[in-house]
């Protein structure tokens, strides 16, 4: 887990940390960068539309990886998959998302919205993972 500010310049910082996770739980290349790709949707739509601070959970069990995003701070902006037109700068994020998800749960409550993503994904043999000290 980790909490940042709800800020456009925390997501690389988001991506770099889910990345390492994966790659210490043997998630492989293809399956790690969408999962990266997710989260970075997800960090960038809480720093874009969200409040005051962002919370990353990431959690793997056999190969059912969930990702749980949740912003904290008061915002009425919930962001809301547009049409995918081709010349559209923004607005696509959730549509990625939901295509690489296999579930997606959005929720908003009083001073927050959360959006959990479950991914399935493919692990090297557990003696290949490099264990975290």
């Amino acid at each position: 887990m980790i909490a940042l500010p709800a800020e456009t310049c925390r997501v690389r910082t988001v991506r770099a940390f889910v990345s390492g996770l994966l790659k210490c739980w043997g998630v492989t290349g293809p399956d790690r960068d969408s999962a990266v790709l997710v989260v970075s949707e997800l960090a960038g739509n809480a720093a874009q539309h969200g409040g005051s601070e962002m919370t990353v959970s990431v959690s793997l069990t056999a190969q059912d990886l969930a990702i749980d995003v949740v912003d904290t701070g008061l915002s009425t902006n919930l962001p809301r998959p547009r049409g995918t037109y081709a010349d559209q700068e923004h607005g696509r994020g959730l549509g990625i998302v939901e295509c690489l998800a296999e579930w997606t749960d959005i929720r908003t409550q009083p001073d927050s919205w959360r959006c959990g993503v479950g991914l399935r994904v493919t692990r090297t043999v557990a003696g290949d993972v490099p264990r975290a000290v």
